[in-house]
């Protein structure tokens, strides 16, 4: 009969354990969601920017090429003087010009948007971690309580 109105010391301390882990690691658990969250927005956001980059290239490549196609049809079967030439190389230079930069920011895009997918695998995978690390810890109090 005293035996048991004896507390257990080793389970006292694992009591004790896990109510002071389990705060802490529904935090813990709690920040990885979070940060899953956060990620997730950043990876709709950058696909959303990596869209609107592709739309903006498309329309300004259509764009340059009417452009010069109406500068063709403009001066088709006309002699141009050196200075004329040169002012037409120099818009087809600034179009083309504008054009890399923006198939580089779409490169850039693309790359951004690998890093966020990436940083969203990572998160999700610490939230999984962090969740069974709450699971564990709810079942070992459970196993516990059901001894008693």
């Amino acid at each position: 009969m005293e035996n048991d109105l004896e507390i257990d010391p080793q389970r006292a301390s694992l009591e004790q354990a896990i109510a002071l882990l389990k705060p802490l690691r529904q935090h813990r658990q709690a920040r990885a969601e979070r940060q899953q969250r956060e990620a997730q927005q950043n990876l709709e956001n950058s696909h959303e920017q990596l869209q609107n980059v592709e739309a903006r290239l498309t329309r300004q490549t259509e764009e340059q090429h009417a452009r010069r196609a109406q500068l063709a049809s403009q001066h088709l079967q006309q002699c141009m003087g050196f200075e004329e030439v040169g002012r037409w190389h120099d818009r087809e230079r600034r179009m083309l010009d504008h054009l890399a930069t923006l198939r580089h920011e779409v490169h850039q895009q693309q790359a951004l948007l690998e890093t966020h997918q990436a940083q969203l695998q990572q998160a999700s995978n610490q939230a999984r971690q962090a969740q069974r690390a709450v699971e564990k810890l709810a079942c070992l109090n459970e196993a516990l309580n059901d001894e008693s």
